[in-house]
């Protein structure tokens, strides 16, 4: 057997070998290459880590213009949308304000107060204004003066009387009573 043993071809070998590293170890290129090499791998392997599970998935979608896009428009629409409702909500108490406002200013006038509730009340026609009694409005027969009696009247006119009179509890009484409170008042 005429060669050398596995053995002494082993310690050749490493021998060799440690004169290689010793070598590559004393070389300033070799070292500056294998400390980059050794970087670029932790770098692959921290990249590969971050990429799996939960914040893998945020960093893709994070990543992702089309999705990025869509949430940047979607974000934008529920904002004007907002906006309009906060318009419409202003516009609304706006107009209730000053529906209310033009409430209170005819309720704090008598005169216009009075002239509303007889232009609304179905006795309109026949009853005169306040402050117009003494010259009473023309009936539709042509005949100016008021009604000759009492009976004649309907409960919703006697009612608009017994309140100019400002006659107390005339909004439970019967046609007849406020007929009796009324000639009592006259």
């Amino acid at each position: 057997m005429g060669g050398p043993s596995r053995r002494a071809t082993m310690k050749e070998n490493a021998a060799s070998a440690s004169a290689l590293a010793l070598q590559l170890a004393q070389d300033k290129r070799f070292r500056k290459g294998l400390v980059s090499a050794i970087a670029h791998g932790t770098e692959a392997a921290w990249r590969t880590r971050r990429g799996l599970g939960l914040g893998g998935a945020v960093a893709r979608l994070a990543a992702d213009q089309t999705l990025l896009k869509e949430l940047s428009s979607a974000r934008r629409d529920l904002q004007q949308a907002y906006e309009r409702l906060e318009a419409k909500r202003r516009s609304h108490k706006l107009r209730n304000l000053l529906v209310l406002v033009a409430l209170a200013a005819v309720a704090s006038l008598p005169q216009v107060r009075s002239r509303l509730l007889a232009a609304f009340s179905p006795a309109s026609k026949r009853l005169p204004l306040p402050g117009a009694a003494e010259h009473p409005a023309p009936s539709p027969s042509g005949d100016s003066r008021r009604p000759g009696s009492l009976d004649d009247l309907t409960k919703e006119e006697l009612y608009v009387r017994a309140q100019e009179a400002d006659i107390p509890g005339r909004s439970e009484m019967s046609k007849e009573e406020l007929i009796d409170a009324l000639r009592a008042r006259s």
